[in-house]
């Protein structure tokens, strides 16, 4: 999902999102909440970040018969640029690498390298609603030998609302359109439609809820899915720079393929570290 660095989020947060409240006391009832303000930092236009994971899925060759769980992990590295072009107008700029490694079915093994570049805007009188589009190019191997290249293009919306300083519901359309693909059979369009909710349990703990639905339509042969995924994630912050996080999922897929169709369950942890500048 596309993001904005949060020093340029902060433009459409209200303050109890950004500032924390004093804590209570006896003469809250004659002076009322008191918020406690901070200064707004400076733009940090650059993003670096390094992730490892480690789940369990009771799925793993998300097959429609012969299920075999499995144990993967993997770790992510990824660098990303948004300069801002214009007051409401930003560059996006990522590159990034997942290695995944599976206990059992090392078959299924593969590494996926991802260079982005495109625009964000976000429109103050649509109630800051962000709108971006970018170029995807995609490279995915096996042990590092060549399996499938791919360009695409994704453009979409995304809205962020905020009920109070601990309640927030995320929401994104989106349209992501091969425009060339060296596996012919694999060149697909994709339909979007994400929603999440998150609720700050305290300022280094937050739970979140997320759904979303993908439809699948595929270019060269005859053949459609619709995916459906359930999450339920907590995370711990206890420094800026370091997250620590737990997961599990649920997933469906219904094609008009039969042999497509499958469900899976993954549960897992990880930790990622984090630095902007």
């Amino acid at each position: 999902m596309t993001t904005l660095r949060d020093d340029v989020q902060m433009g459409s947060q209200s303050l109890e999102e950004e500032n924390a409240f004093a804590p209570s006391t006896p003469g809250d009832n004659d002076l009322g909440d008191q918020l406690i303000l901070k200064q707004i930092p400076k733009d940090e236009e650059f993003r670096v970040q390094a992730d490892a994971f480690l789940f369990w899925t009771d799925n793993a060759a998300h097959a429609s018969a012969g299920e075999i769980d499995d144990v993967f992990y993997g770790w992510r590295v990824a660098a990303g640029w948004q300069p801002r072009i214009a007051n409401k107008l930003f560059g996006d700029v990522s590159v990034s690498q997942d290695w995944y490694l599976y206990d059992k079915l090392d078959a299924l093994n593969f590494e996926n390298f991802e260079a982005t570049a495109g625009l964000i805007y976000i429109e103050p009188k649509l109630a800051n609603v962000l709108f971006f589009a970018q170029y995807q190019y995609g490279h995915l191997t096996h042990e590092f030998e060549d399996l499938l290249n791919t360009h695409a293009l994704r453009a979409g919306a995304q809205k962020l609302f905020l009920i109070n300083r601990k309640n927030s519901i995320h929401t994104v359309l989106m349209g992501d359109w091969d425009i060339d693909s060296d596996v012919a059979e694999l060149k697909r369009h994709e339909y979007i439609a994400d929603v999440g909710y998150r609720y700050r349990l305290t300022r280094k703990v937050q739970l979140s809820l997320s759904y979303r639905y993908t439809f699948f339509d595929y270019q060269q042969i005859d053949r459609q899915d619709h995916y459906q995924s359930l999450g339920f994630g907590i995370s711990y912050t206890p420094w800026q720079w370091l997250e620590l996080y737990a997961s599990a999922s649920y997933a469906f897929n219904h094609s008009n393929v039969p042999v497509f169709e499958y469900e899976a369950v993954n549960t897992g942890l990880g930790f990622g570290l984090r630095a902007k500048f």
